[in-house]
């Protein structure tokens, strides 16, 4: 019965670090998609405070608003929070990176949840 244990262990042990070496070569796309589902969990909300803040001004200002908000903002913050979060992700163990992916996409799923997402 130990032996088995220890076997099984053994096995789970190699899925990690096969799993976290593969995961290792995907970095920068993991960070990306985190990024993203963070913008469309909070878009509405970070939309929601613009449209406030420019509601009184004239149309065409609004629109430049929106296409600055777009261009700039939501493009800045993926291009500045991306690197980021590959770094955090590159300084993790091996061993464990697959399980921080996984926790991190359950960690997004809930919070869509809370946000009514799902």
């Amino acid at each position: 019965m130990e032996n088995t244990l220890q076997a099984m262990l053994e096995w789970f042990d190699a899925l990690l670090l096969d799993a976290g070496a593969w995961l290792r070569g995907y970095v920068s796309q993991l960070a990306l998609a985190f990024v993203a589902t963070l913008l469309v969990i909070y878009g509405s909300d970070i939309n929601r405070t613009i449209k406030g803040a420019v509601r009184t001004w004239p149309r065409i200002m609004r629109l430049v608003a929106f296409v600055l908000m777009c261009v700039f903002g939501y493009g800045a913050l993926t291009v500045l929070i991306t690197p980021w979060i590959a770094r955090g992700l590159s300084q993790v163990d091996t061993f464990w990176l697959a399980p921080v992916v996984i926790g991190g996409f359950l960690l997004l799923g809930w919070l869509a949840e809370r946000k009514n997402q799902i």
